[in-house]
Order: structure tokens, then sequence, then C-alpha cells
């Protein structure tokens, strides 16, 4: 198996890595670049420095007298050659006056054997050699002869001019060591500043997976995507600490549930047995009724596993929401009429392909709801609209309410705002939770709004 990097060693090795190529590619491209633009600067010095020679080659030659001035001539073309031009001077009749290589025609070789030496061992690919330039010289626009400068083509360069290239590319390379280690520094503090959060998470995320929900993240990160990273994991440890909290309470709450009719059972049978009580038909209906108990607990729970299952099968048929709602209100009128409420059905009829069954199930729960928490001489009001979003079916009353910190959990299984009120009024807890599961099988959405003393408004979206 192989061994993994740690994510600062990548970030670290990927930014140097990059920084080294875009270093490699500035500094080859800025080599080349340097190079050829010198040596086209050297190119037409040269051609620039044989012109200038033979313009001072044409003020050496006395008009009046008819004569050159050979001294000048020779000192000039002395330090020419120094520079790797060899010249020759004719006058107008095409007469030798001055030639570098019958004056010294050794030390012209050797100067050209070096340059050609130079040049071959530095730039071998230029295959350049030794070209001769004519210029005509001339005196107040006569013609008085005419030069031939030798030099090396296309350019030629000396030591001093090797070595400031050289000089260049040194610079470059140290230029560019010094960036690959600040790329290499950077790299390591851009990544421990970036996984520094992620380790952190991760041994966030370690604690939550050993049970420990109360653990958040607690820091000022200004990178986006790594501060949406860490607000996800708060709110999957909130969403697991409530889930832990609403598990026990259903631990708690169903033991409870069965507790009471089992414990009622068992009371009424031990003491028939004992002699104690006589079987009498009122004793036994009660033990029947508590067992009736146990039996609608266990059906509520195996109707909610059914609908929250994947495998849910809907009958889907043309609904009418009005109607549905017409008839589950007419359900209800005698529970209506004891409580003096009224129940006001309003809209327009929307048709949903949807199972009437299931949907009724939840307008039945719903109003049942509204029913059992609203005072005598209450209001319901039932509401059928199209919106843009969908179809959307509203039960308002103005009961009770439910308080602020209750409605996020009134959806959950078991969850009661009212311990007492609730077995009251009978009911498990779980016709809100199968409401809504039915509503999302469908692919809608059951939600709710209320404020406690008020009243509440559930809207059903399809």
């Amino acid at each position: 198996m192989k061994q993994k990097r740690r994510l600062s060693t990548q970030l670290s090795a990927g930014i140097a890595l990059l920084v080294l190529t875009t270093i490699f590619i500035i500094s080859l491209a800025a080599n080349l670049c340097i190079n050829y633009q010198f040596e086209k600067y050297m190119e037409a010095q040269q051609k620039n420095r044989s012109k200038d020679i033979a313009e001072g080659l044409s003020r050496q030659y006395d008009a009046d007298a008819d004569e050159w001035n050979l001294d000048y001539i020779h000192g000039y073309g002395m330090y020419a050659l120094n520079e790797g031009y060899i010249l020759k001077v004719y006058d107008k009749n095409h007469n030798m006056v001055w030639d570098a290589e019958n004056h010294d025609m050794t030390l012209c070789h050797q100067v050209m054997e070096n340059i050609r030496l130079r040049m071959e061992e530095n730039r071998p690919q230029l295959e350049g050699d030794f070209v001769t330039c004519r210029y005509d010289l001339e005196q107040s626009g006569e013609r008085i002869g005419y030069a031939e400068v030798s030099y090396y083509s296309p350019y030629y360069m000396d030591e001093d001019d090797f070595h400031f290239l050289e000089s260049l590319n040194q610079i470059l390379f140290v230029i560019g060591i010094l960036s690959i280690a600040g790329a290499v520094a950077a790299g390591m503090f851009l990544a421990r500043r970036i996984t520094k959060p992620i380790t952190k998470t991760m041994e966030l995320t370690r604690e939550i997976s050993e049970g420990n929900y109360t653990m958040r993240f607690e820091s000022d990160i200004r990178t986006k995507e790594l501060q949406d990273l860490t607000q996800s994991i708060n709110h999957m440890a909130n969403a697991l600490e409530e889930q832990e909290t609403l598990r026990k309470r259903l631990t708690t709450d169903v033991a409870h549930e069965l507790r009471t009719p089992l414990t009622n059972v068992s009371t009424h049978l031990e003491m028939m047995i004992e002699g104690v009580w006589e079987p009498t038909p009122e004793r036994l209906q009660n033990c029947y009724d508590e067992i009736g108990r146990i039996t609608g607990l266990v059906s509520d729970l195996e109707r909610l596993r059914q609908i929250e299952s994947e495998n849910l099968e809907l009958k889907k048929e043309p609904v009418n929401l009005f109607s549905l709602a017409q008839e589950v209100c007419a359900l209800f009128e005698a529970e209506l009429g004891e409580k003096h409420l009224s129940c006001q059905v309003e809209g327009e009829a929307v048709l949903v392909d949807g199972d009437k069954q299931r949907l009724q199930q939840v307008v039945v729960n719903l109003l049942s709801n509204a029913v059992k928490f609203t005072g005598v001489g209450g209001r319901i009001h039932i509401l059928v609209r199209n919106r843009e979003e969908g179809a959307a079916l509203v039960i308002e009353d103005n009961g009770i309410g439910i308080p602020k910190e209750d409605l996020p959990l009134i959806f959950e299984r078991f969850y009661r705002t009212d311990y007492s009120r609730s077995r009251k009024s009978g009911g498990a807890g779980i016709g809100l939770t199968i409401a809504k599961a039915i509503a999302q099988a469908h692919g809608g959405s059951l939600t709710v709004e209320s404020e406690e003393g008020k009243g509440s408004r559930f809207t059903l979206l399809l």
C-alpha cells in the first residue's frame, strides 16, 4: 500500500514545482531574448563601426598637397586591427595607400584566427566568417579613394562581451534560486494556513464519530471554502446532537407509552389471578382497551416505517385538493360541533397528481390537531390555492399555538410540546411525522408557522 503524503507537503511541493517551472520558463525566455537582442546590437554596432572607420580615413587626405597622412592611417589601422577590423586604403587611382596585412600579416592572421576560435567555441551554431565591405572615401563631395574593411560576420564578441552575458546568466540563476526558496517558504506558510483548519476539522469529526456531539469548531477563518467547511461540520454536529437527544427521547417516550398500558394490564390480570378481583366484563374490557392502546402504537410505528420507506408505493391519480378539504372537514362535523368551532374551506379547485388516501391522511392529521388545540368557540380556516411554486393547502387556526423553541422539532417522532396535554387529548406524537413523510413522498413539503397563544398555520405544498 502506497504511503499517503500530507496535504501540506503536497501543497508545498506543488507550489515549489509551479514556481520552479515558471522561473525556468521566464529565465529561458529572458536569456534567449537578451542574447538575441544583444547579438542584433553587436551586428549593428559592427556595421556602424566600420562606417565610422571609413569616415575617419577620409579625413586623412590632404587635397592641397595631394597626399595621405600615412602615420595617422597606420596608427588608426593598428587600433582598428586590435578591435577585429582589417583595413585596406586605396587612392582614387586604385593604388594601395596602406594595407594592414602587408604591414603585419602575422598579426592580422593571429587576430583573425583568435576571433574564429572564440566564436566557434562560444557560438558553434553561428557558422560565421570574415567579410569585406567597401566604402568610398570622399571630401567636399569628391571621391578621393576607397577603403576595404574586413570583419567577422554576422557579428563577433570579445571576452568582455561573453563575460557580460555569463554574468547576466548567473544573476538570473541566483534570482531563480532565491525565488524558489521564497516560493517554498511561502508554500509551507500557505500550506500550514490551509491545512491547520482541515486538521482541526479532522480531529473534530473524529470526536463526533466517537459520540462527542458537543464539539464545535471555533476559529476566525477568512478563506470562504474553509469557512463553509467548518460551518458544515458545526451544523452536522448540531444536527447529530439534536438527533441523539431525540433518539434518547424517543426511547424514553416509547418505553413510557408501552409501560403505562402494560402496567395496567399486568396489575388487572395479577389481581384477578390472585382472586382479589373478579374477572368482570368491565375489568376485562379495560385490559382489552389497554392492549388496544399498545396495538395502536405499534400500528402507528409500522405505518410510519412504511411511509418513510423508499419502497412506498403511491397510487397516484388526479386529486382535487379543494374537494378533499371539504370531505375531511365534513368528517369532523361532530368534533367541531362539540367545541362550537367554525371551519371554513375557501379557495379554488386545484388538481394534483397524488395518492388520495395518503393526502387525505395528511389533511385529517392537520385538522385533527387544529380541533384538539383550538379553544371552544374558536375558528379554523382552510385555504386551497394555486401558487407559482405549486398547489398549496393551508390550515390555519386561532388556537393555543406552538412555542418558538418547539417549532423546529414538532415533526420529529413522539415530540410533543406538552406531555400532559397530549396524553389527555390522545395520540402518540407521530401524526405530524407521518404527515410530513407523506408530503415528501409526493415530492412536496409540509411547513409550519405559529405564535404561542395566537394560533398556527400549516402549509402543504405539492
